[in-house]
Protein backbone atom coordinates (compact mmCIF):
# COMPACT_ATOMS: atom_id res chain seq x y z
CA UNK A 1 0.00 0.00 0.00
CA UNK A 2 2.89 2.32 0.75
CA UNK A 3 4.17 1.97 -2.92
CA UNK A 4 1.10 2.89 -4.62
CA UNK A 5 0.77 5.71 -2.49
CA UNK A 6 4.54 6.52 -3.21
CA UNK A 7 3.50 6.21 -7.11
CA UNK A 8 0.40 8.10 -6.79
CA UNK A 9 2.47 11.01 -5.34
CA UNK A 10 5.07 10.86 -7.84
CA UNK A 11 2.54 11.01 -10.72
CA UNK A 12 0.60 14.16 -9.49
CA UNK A 13 4.22 15.92 -9.17
CA UNK A 14 4.86 14.75 -12.51
CA UNK A 15 1.57 15.63 -14.01
CA UNK A 16 1.95 19.44 -12.15
CA UNK A 17 5.13 19.73 -13.55
CA UNK A 18 3.66 19.23 -17.32
CA UNK A 19 0.98 21.35 -17.03
CA UNK A 20 3.32 24.26 -15.54
CA UNK A 21 6.00 23.21 -18.27
CA UNK A 22 3.16 23.16 -21.13
CA UNK A 23 1.01 26.70 -19.48
CA UNK A 24 4.91 28.23 -19.28
CA UNK A 25 5.60 27.41 -23.35
CA UNK A 26 2.16 28.62 -24.14
CA UNK A 27 2.85 32.02 -22.49
CA UNK A 28 5.97 32.07 -23.97
CA UNK A 29 4.47 31.35 -27.29
CA UNK A 30 2.32 33.87 -27.10
CA UNK A 31 4.41 36.54 -25.89
CA UNK A 32 6.69 35.94 -28.77
CA UNK A 33 3.61 36.19 -31.13
CA UNK A 34 2.20 39.09 -29.71
CA UNK A 35 5.64 41.12 -29.98
CA UNK A 36 6.15 39.69 -33.43
CA UNK A 37 2.41 41.25 -34.39
CA UNK A 38 3.59 44.66 -33.32
CA UNK A 39 6.61 44.74 -35.18
CA UNK A 40 6.56 48.06 -37.60
CA UNK A 41 6.44 46.75 -41.34
CA UNK A 42 7.54 50.34 -42.17
CA UNK A 43 11.04 49.83 -41.04
CA UNK A 44 12.71 47.76 -44.10
CA UNK A 45 16.44 47.03 -44.39
CA UNK A 46 17.79 47.17 -47.77
CA UNK A 47 21.34 46.72 -47.00
CA UNK A 48 23.50 45.06 -44.14
CA UNK A 49 27.57 45.16 -43.08
CA UNK A 50 28.59 42.50 -40.74
CA UNK A 51 31.16 44.79 -38.56
CA UNK A 52 34.49 43.07 -37.60
CA UNK A 53 34.83 41.87 -34.16
CA UNK A 54 36.71 45.45 -32.94
CA UNK A 55 33.07 46.56 -33.40
CA UNK A 56 31.07 43.67 -31.71
CA UNK A 57 29.72 46.16 -29.30
CA UNK A 58 29.60 49.09 -31.79
CA UNK A 59 28.10 52.09 -29.63
CA UNK A 60 27.87 55.19 -31.88
CA UNK A 61 28.21 56.48 -35.94
CA UNK A 62 28.74 59.39 -38.04
CA UNK A 63 28.28 59.74 -41.42
CA UNK A 64 31.43 61.70 -43.57
CA UNK A 65 32.88 61.97 -46.85
CA UNK A 66 31.52 59.39 -49.31
CA UNK A 67 30.89 55.64 -48.19
CA UNK A 68 32.46 56.16 -44.66
CA UNK A 69 31.32 55.90 -41.41
CA UNK A 70 32.95 56.49 -38.43
CA UNK A 71 32.37 54.27 -35.17
CA UNK A 72 33.04 53.98 -31.47
CA UNK A 73 32.29 51.02 -29.73
CA UNK A 74 31.70 50.76 -25.41
CA UNK A 75 35.39 50.21 -24.33
CA UNK A 76 38.30 51.75 -26.29
CA UNK A 77 38.71 55.63 -27.11
CA UNK A 78 39.53 55.16 -30.61
CA UNK A 79 37.47 56.28 -33.27
CA UNK A 80 37.22 53.16 -35.96
CA UNK A 81 36.45 54.53 -39.59
CA UNK A 82 34.95 51.69 -41.51
CA UNK A 83 34.34 52.23 -45.06
CA UNK A 84 30.89 50.94 -46.33
CA UNK A 85 32.07 49.64 -50.06
CA UNK A 86 35.08 47.82 -49.03
CA UNK A 87 33.91 46.48 -45.81
CA UNK A 88 36.27 46.83 -43.99
CA UNK A 89 38.01 49.16 -40.94
CA UNK A 90 40.41 51.00 -43.35
CA UNK A 91 41.32 53.59 -40.09
CA UNK A 92 42.11 53.57 -36.34
CA UNK A 93 42.44 56.71 -34.51
CA UNK A 94 43.01 56.61 -30.85
CA UNK A 95 41.67 59.76 -28.89
CA UNK A 96 41.69 58.79 -25.11
CA UNK A 97 42.37 55.37 -22.98
CA UNK A 98 39.78 52.88 -21.94
CA UNK A 99 35.88 54.14 -21.04
CA UNK A 100 32.59 53.91 -21.73
CA UNK A 101 31.97 55.18 -25.27
CA UNK A 102 28.34 55.89 -26.64
CA UNK A 103 28.63 58.89 -29.49
CA UNK A 104 30.26 59.66 -31.81
CA UNK A 105 29.51 63.62 -33.97
CA UNK A 106 31.30 64.93 -37.06
CA UNK A 107 32.12 68.47 -37.98
CA UNK A 108 34.31 68.90 -41.33
CA UNK A 109 37.44 67.80 -40.02
CA UNK A 110 36.81 67.73 -36.11
CA UNK A 111 35.30 64.51 -34.37
CA UNK A 112 33.01 64.86 -30.91
CA UNK A 113 33.10 61.83 -28.73
CA UNK A 114 30.81 61.28 -25.66
CA UNK A 115 31.21 59.11 -22.29
CA UNK A 116 28.50 57.72 -20.47
CA UNK A 117 29.59 59.95 -17.59
CA UNK A 118 28.33 62.96 -19.88
CA UNK A 119 32.24 64.09 -20.59
CA UNK A 120 32.84 65.41 -23.82
CA UNK A 121 35.93 64.99 -26.54
CA UNK A 122 36.87 67.47 -29.44
CA UNK A 123 38.69 65.73 -31.47
CA UNK A 124 40.31 68.36 -34.56
CA UNK A 125 42.12 67.13 -37.74
CA UNK A 126 40.61 64.13 -36.04
CA UNK A 127 42.43 61.43 -38.99
CA UNK A 128 45.23 62.74 -37.56
CA UNK A 129 44.74 63.51 -33.84
CA UNK A 130 46.08 66.60 -33.92
CA UNK A 131 44.32 67.37 -30.51
CA UNK A 132 42.20 66.15 -28.17
CA UNK A 133 40.73 68.53 -25.57
CA UNK A 134 37.80 67.02 -22.68
CA UNK A 135 34.94 68.82 -21.58
CA UNK A 136 32.80 68.01 -18.05
CA UNK A 137 29.31 68.66 -18.11
CA UNK A 138 26.96 68.55 -15.36
CA UNK A 139 25.64 65.07 -16.34
CA UNK A 140 26.62 62.19 -14.29
CA UNK A 141 27.11 58.20 -14.77
CA UNK A 142 23.58 58.03 -13.13
CA UNK A 143 22.24 59.75 -16.49
CA UNK A 144 23.98 57.16 -18.65
CA UNK A 145 24.39 59.59 -21.84
CA UNK A 146 24.01 57.43 -25.12
CA UNK A 147 23.02 60.18 -27.71
CA UNK A 148 25.27 62.62 -29.65
CA UNK A 149 24.31 64.15 -32.79
CA UNK A 150 25.95 67.22 -34.58
CA UNK A 151 23.17 69.96 -35.27
CA UNK A 152 24.62 72.06 -38.91
CA UNK A 153 21.20 74.10 -38.07
CA UNK A 154 22.21 75.37 -35.33
CA UNK A 155 26.29 74.71 -34.80
CA UNK A 156 25.40 72.68 -31.68
CA UNK A 157 25.54 69.15 -30.45
CA UNK A 158 22.03 67.61 -29.38
CA UNK A 159 22.51 65.10 -26.28
CA UNK A 160 19.91 62.53 -25.35
CA UNK A 161 19.61 61.16 -21.70
CA UNK A 162 19.16 57.07 -21.59
CA UNK A 163 18.35 56.60 -18.09
CA UNK A 164 17.26 59.38 -15.63
CA UNK A 165 17.36 63.05 -16.52
CA UNK A 166 18.63 65.46 -14.39
CA UNK A 167 14.83 67.29 -14.39
CA UNK A 168 12.64 64.92 -14.19
CA UNK A 169 12.03 61.26 -12.92
CA UNK A 170 9.32 61.14 -15.47
CA UNK A 171 10.51 63.06 -18.72
CA UNK A 172 14.15 62.20 -20.85
CA UNK A 173 15.50 65.86 -22.40
CA UNK A 174 17.35 66.09 -25.66
CA UNK A 175 20.28 68.60 -24.34
CA UNK A 176 22.28 70.94 -26.46
CA UNK A 177 26.01 72.22 -26.25
CA UNK A 178 26.81 75.32 -27.74
CA UNK A 179 29.98 75.51 -30.04
CA UNK A 180 32.47 76.35 -30.30
CA UNK A 181 31.72 76.88 -26.30
CA UNK A 182 31.04 73.19 -25.72
CA UNK A 183 28.86 74.27 -22.98
CA UNK A 184 25.53 72.56 -22.30
CA UNK A 185 22.72 74.17 -21.25
CA UNK A 186 20.56 73.01 -18.33
CA UNK A 187 17.55 73.02 -19.66
CA UNK A 188 16.33 70.47 -22.47
CA UNK A 189 15.70 72.12 -26.40
CA UNK A 190 13.60 68.94 -26.72
CA UNK A 191 11.32 67.06 -23.91
CA UNK A 192 9.96 63.90 -23.91
CA UNK A 193 7.25 63.53 -21.94
CA UNK A 194 5.63 60.00 -22.61
CA UNK A 195 2.16 61.39 -22.69
CA UNK A 196 0.88 61.14 -26.17
CA UNK A 197 -1.12 58.54 -27.50
CA UNK A 198 1.83 56.68 -29.36
CA UNK A 199 3.55 55.98 -26.03
CA UNK A 200 0.38 53.88 -24.81
CA UNK A 201 1.62 50.84 -25.00
CA UNK A 202 5.06 51.26 -23.21
CA UNK A 203 3.76 53.38 -20.77
CA UNK A 204 4.37 52.22 -17.16
CA UNK A 205 3.99 54.14 -13.50
CA UNK A 206 6.71 56.07 -14.11
CA UNK A 207 7.01 57.62 -17.79
CA UNK A 208 10.63 58.21 -17.62
CA UNK A 209 11.19 54.20 -17.33
CA UNK A 210 9.30 53.67 -20.77
CA UNK A 211 11.58 54.63 -23.40
CA UNK A 212 15.49 54.88 -23.49
CA UNK A 213 17.10 56.64 -25.99
CA UNK A 214 20.44 55.45 -27.37
CA UNK A 215 20.84 57.45 -30.30
CA UNK A 216 19.57 60.80 -31.68
CA UNK A 217 20.25 61.89 -34.93
CA UNK A 218 18.46 64.83 -37.23
CA UNK A 219 17.12 64.61 -40.79
CA UNK A 220 19.13 66.49 -43.31
CA UNK A 221 16.14 67.30 -45.39
CA UNK A 222 12.75 67.24 -43.10
CA UNK A 223 14.40 68.12 -40.18
CA UNK A 224 12.70 65.38 -38.47
CA UNK A 225 14.03 64.72 -35.09
CA UNK A 226 14.79 60.48 -34.65
CA UNK A 227 15.83 58.92 -31.44
CA UNK A 228 17.17 55.45 -30.77
CA UNK A 229 16.16 52.86 -28.39
CA UNK A 230 18.13 49.83 -27.78
CA UNK A 231 16.56 48.67 -24.78
CA UNK A 232 13.67 47.26 -26.00
CA UNK A 233 14.52 48.08 -29.85
CA UNK A 234 12.17 50.97 -31.24
CA UNK A 235 12.66 54.20 -33.52
CA UNK A 236 11.20 57.33 -32.19
CA UNK A 237 10.43 60.38 -35.10
CA UNK A 238 9.42 63.59 -33.14
CA UNK A 239 8.51 66.85 -35.75
CA UNK A 240 11.57 69.59 -36.00
CA UNK A 241 9.53 70.98 -32.78
CA UNK A 242 10.04 68.42 -30.70
CA UNK A 243 5.91 66.69 -31.30
CA UNK A 244 6.35 62.69 -31.48
CA UNK A 245 5.08 61.40 -34.52
CA UNK A 246 5.99 57.86 -34.98
CA UNK A 247 7.27 55.43 -33.22
CA UNK A 248 7.81 51.83 -34.75
CA UNK A 249 8.94 48.92 -32.72
CA UNK A 250 12.01 47.44 -34.19
CA UNK A 251 13.26 43.38 -34.77
CA UNK A 252 15.09 42.16 -32.69
CA UNK A 253 16.24 39.52 -33.95
CA UNK A 254 17.87 42.03 -36.79
CA UNK A 255 18.61 44.86 -34.10
CA UNK A 256 19.71 43.39 -30.62
CA UNK A 257 21.37 46.72 -29.67
CA UNK A 258 21.13 49.42 -31.72
CA UNK A 259 22.78 52.31 -30.46
CA UNK A 260 24.02 54.22 -33.26
CA UNK A 261 22.11 55.76 -36.00
CA UNK A 262 23.26 58.27 -38.80
CA UNK A 263 21.94 59.88 -42.38
CA UNK A 264 24.01 60.39 -45.38
CA UNK A 265 23.87 63.25 -46.93
CA UNK A 266 21.12 62.10 -49.47
CA UNK A 267 19.41 61.33 -46.26
CA UNK A 268 19.48 57.61 -46.62
CA UNK A 269 19.54 56.40 -42.69
CA UNK A 270 21.74 53.73 -41.26
CA UNK A 271 21.35 52.04 -38.11
CA UNK A 272 23.70 50.17 -36.25
CA UNK A 273 23.83 47.40 -33.63
CA UNK A 274 25.76 45.57 -31.15
CA UNK A 275 25.56 41.98 -31.67
CA UNK A 276 27.67 38.78 -32.46
CA UNK A 277 28.80 40.45 -34.99
CA UNK A 278 27.82 44.13 -35.00
CA UNK A 279 25.84 45.43 -37.91
CA UNK A 280 25.16 48.55 -39.91
CA UNK A 281 21.87 48.29 -41.45
CA UNK A 282 20.96 50.62 -44.17
CA UNK A 283 16.28 51.24 -44.04
CA UNK A 284 14.00 53.00 -45.45
CA UNK A 285 10.64 53.82 -43.46
CA UNK A 286 7.54 54.58 -45.59
CA UNK A 287 5.95 56.82 -42.92
CA UNK A 288 2.26 56.35 -41.33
Amino acid sequence: MKRLGHDKTVILITTGLLLFAAVFIFTYEKEVEEYQAKISADVKIEQTWELPPQLAEVSGIAFFGTNKIACVQDETGKIFIYNLEASRIEKEIEFTGNGDFEGIAIKDDVAFALEASGKLYRIEDFLNTAKVETFNTFFTEENDMEGLFYDESQNRLLLAVKVLDPNSEDQKGIYAAQLPSMEVNKTPVFTLTFEEEIFNEIREEKRGESFFPSEIAVHPESGEIYVLEGREPRLLILDPDGTPKELHRLDKDKFPQPEGLSFDASGKLYISSEGEPGTIHRVTITSN
